[in-house]
């Protein structure tokens, strides 16, 4: 069904236009055209990294709530209700989540193929580097399955997947690295480099290249991630059947229950208190900020880092104060701050539209104002002191640059930060009330933020580069820097101003309507409109949407 459906063809097509794109570009920049072999191999090694960090996202934001979201839902017994069995539903649901995906890196491979046509690549690194990328795919939407058929929770399944596919490819390269060097030289063990998808698709390239001496692991690197693959499906097949039912809770269970909702919201007193206390200042607010684990996590991802930072200074501080981890350390972290918060900007009002509780909250005295006012109040009490502490050591990176370019990148940098931050908040808000899932809304989000941005500035420097003749009588040495640099600010801050205030704009005027409109997916599905001669008048608005998807 699903691979007849126009979106199923269009996913494929549009992959492929994306990737000539892509390849396109990389083709026009100059450092790359020196010789044919050298531009082929720039172009295989750049396809081959993009797919691929394609397949271990998307496989793992595909499934992991396939399974969870049935049981959420309570549709999970309905389906053991008939002659399914556990391996007919994880696989199932893995062929229909993994389609679209599967289809996309289909076509990509065409265009990678074309290096074998300029040179520098031969057809055995490329059947390699396919066969790798599939495996990845493999990989990433079984590790997503598995942590789906443990969870329950949309959020706790996709970031403990995110978490285990982090550790398998850069946490698993990193240990080998760590071990390389503390044993002087000497070759890591095969375990960091086997099991781990990017050091399967390193070594995907290193055929024919590398020194007799050095061991070929590929085939090994395949067949772990295979066996892994298969093992956590099976785990999943096993462990789904067994967890949709809901158990007599024990005096252990309730005790640990007990335990975690004193972790979450406090003890009785202290939590009657800071009830008090937020109700009378925004009950919405009290909402969405009950727990108090989701500032811990924050900081706790904080820490990680300081402690990572303060082993790098212990072990080699002359080789850890370079230009390059204060780069990359920054990057990590606003980039794991923005996808954090945009999620946490659309979870709990898609959590309460989904579940009816937007409704409830529509027909009390509480205005649409004072809910918007207080999902900003949460999230600036979960995330502005991480981000300040973030900011402080972003400037102390900023007072090691000499070079007028770096500084003014920093500058571009921390600026972009502070607006993106600000704009996904409205349009994480916005998205979460109108999208049905909170992976959707945040992905949707993440995309017009900032995705676009980036597409417009290489647009505009692709546009640059074809026209370099025509333009050298204006400007004869090109774009410098600085204005490049300028260049991507001004894209970004007219992205940010423009969703961010169409964000505002479509909260404040349409929050009501929107928030009552709970069946309107069921049109978007292909619910017909009832005939005239079963006796239901024609009618528009929201009854109309809403008897449309009440049950027969």
């Amino acid at each position: 069904m699903i691979a007849r459906l126009p979106g199923t063809h269009w996913s494929r097509l549009t992959a492929a236009l994306i990737a000539l794109g892509v390849g396109g570009w990389i083709m026009l920049v100059p450092a790359f055209r020196n010789t044919p072999g050298y531009l082929g191999k720039a172009l295989f090694i750049s396809m081959s990294v993009i797919a691929n960090f394609y397949a271990v996202l998307m496989g793992v934001l595909r499934t992991a709530d396939s399974v969870s979201e049935e049981k959420r839902e309570g549709t999970l017994g309905l389906l053991f209700l008939t002659d399914l069995k556990g391996y007919d539903i994880v696989m199932g649901k893995l062929a229909a989540t993994s389609l679209n995906t599967f289809y996309a890196m289909l076509g990509v491979f065409p265009i990678l193929a074309i290096s074998l046509l300029v040179g520098g690549v031969t057809g055995t690194e490329f059947w390699r580097v396919v066969i790798i990328s599939v495996t990845n795919l493999l990989f990433s939407m079984a590790l997503g399955m598995f942590c789906s058929s443990i969870s329950r929770d949309e959020k706790k399944a996709l970031v403990l997947a995110l978490l285990l596919m982090l550790f398998f490819t850069a946490g698993l390269p990193f240990l080998a690295a760590v071990s390389e060097d503390w044993n002087q030289g000497r070759q890591a063990e095969p375990i960091f480099m086997v099991a781990s998808p990017s050091c399967g698709l390193y070594m995907a390239f290193d055929q024919g290249s590398a020194p007799s001496n050095n061991p070929d692991y590929f085939y090994a690197a395949v067949t772990t991630l295979q066996a892994l693959s298969w093992i956590l499906l099976a785990s999943a097949c096993l462990i789904v059947p067994r967890t949709w039912q809901d158990k007599a809770a024990s005096t252990e269970s309730s005790r640990r229950v007990s335990l975690w909702r004193q972790l979450l919201y406090g003890t009785g007193e202290g939590r009657k208190k800071r009830r008090v206390w937020m109700l009378d200042q925004n009950p919405f607010y009290w909402l969405t900020s009950r727990d108090r684990v989701k500032t811990f996590f924050v900081w706790s991802f904080l820490m990680a880092f300081g402690f990572l930072w303060g082993w790098g200074l212990l072990y080699n501080p002359d080789g850890w104060k370079r230009d390059g981890n204060y780069v990359l350390t920054a990057l990590v972290a606003h980039t794991v701050i923005k996808f954090w918060l945009a999620a946490e900007a659309c979870r709990q009002i898609s959590l309460d539209r989904k579940a009816g509780a937007l409704e409830l909250l529509l027909s009390t005295p509480l205005s649409v104002a004072e809910i918007i006012h207080g999902q900003l109040r949460s999230l600036r009490r979960q995330f502005l002191f991480p981000v300040m502490l973030i900011l402080f050591f972003d400037f102390l990176f900023l007072t090691t640059q000499s070079d007028d370019d770096w500084t003014l990148l920093w500058i571009a940098g921390i600026s972009m930060f502070i607006a993106d931050l600000v704009t996904l908040s409205w349009m994480g808000m916005w998205l979460g009330l109108t999208s049905r899932s909170i992976t959707r809304a945040a992905s949707a989000a993440l995309v017009r933020v900032l995705v676009l941005p980036w597409l417009a500035f290489l647009a505009l420097v692709t546009f640059i580069a074809i026209s370099s003749i025509a333009l050298s009588r204006i400007m004869p040495r090109g774009p410098d820097t600085k204005m490049l640099i300028c260049i991507w600010m001004f894209f970004g801050f007219l992205n940010n101003v423009i969703f961010g205030f169409w964000a505002a704009r479509k909260l404040q005027s349409e929050f009501r309507v929107v928030a009552t409109r709970r069946f309107e997916h069921g049109r978007r599905r292909g619910a017909a409109t009832p005939p005239p001669s079963s006796g239901i008048p024609a009618e528009s608005g929201d009854v109309a949407v809403q008897k449309e998807g009440l049950p027969a």
